[in-house]
């Protein structure tokens, strides 16, 4: 694992045929270039990882021998990530614009008493419709994501604070994970990021 750069993408897949190889072909075109990206692959029977070290040579693939969910995977990929500042997160059905790692570190550096940061996500093939701007928590105990369905013109796109960024395309800093001991792994998948936000705050 290449730790002369100062971020990791770690990319969870399970069965992403369809989607892994969009996912990892954005991120060849990002501005931002001082990144290494690994792929956890969480025991997948698709063969969608088989030929990712072919096609892309400077991504490796860390496979488990288990199934063992989302927030557990990237546990295991953020501890192995020795040397890193930033692990940004992203889904394997999730497309990276090309600016998408270069505007999380121009936030990251104009917020420096902050350590996680999200993204807007848009449904692909939705002509702008949002899928999410990050998660909201109510004292009643319910979370949800914030702006999902919502037409991304009718949303103002300057940046702000949030209770806890989306888990599928985040950025965090890595020694404040390992502080609060990652993601809780009783979340197999889902809510995992609002808790870690919890703790993160």
């Amino acid at each position: 694992m290449n730790n002369s750069t100062r971020t990791i993408v770690v990319v969870v897949n399970f069965n992403g045929k369809e989607f892994l190889d969009q996912c990892l072909e954005s991120l060849q075109y990002q501005v931002f270039s001082d990144f290494t990206t690994i792929v956890v692959d969480n025991f997948s029977h698709d063969g969608s990882v088989d030929k990712i070290e072919e096609r892309f040579s400077d991504i490796e693939v860390l496979r488990l021998k288990e199934n063992i969910g989302f927030a557990a995977a990237n546990n295991y990929a953020i501890e192995q990530a020795e040397g890193f500042q930033w692990v940004a997160l992203l889904n394997p059905d999730a497309i990276a614009e090309p600016d998408w790692l270069s505007e999380l570190h121009i936030a990251a550096e104009k917020n420096l008493k902050y350590s996680f940061f999200g993204s807007h996500l848009k449904k692909q093939g939705s002509s702008g419709t949002l899928d999410g701007t990050g998660d909201v928590y109510h004292l009643c105990g319910l979370a949800w994501r914030r702006d999902h369905g919502v037409p991304e013109k009718k949303i103002c796109r300057l940046a702000g604070e949030i209770f806890s960024p989306c888990a599928a395309a985040a950025m965090y800093r890595r020694d404040i994970i390992l502080d609060v001991g990652g993601f809780d792994e009783r979340f197999f998948c889902y809510f995992e990021d609002v808790d870690l936000a919890f703790r993160l705050r």
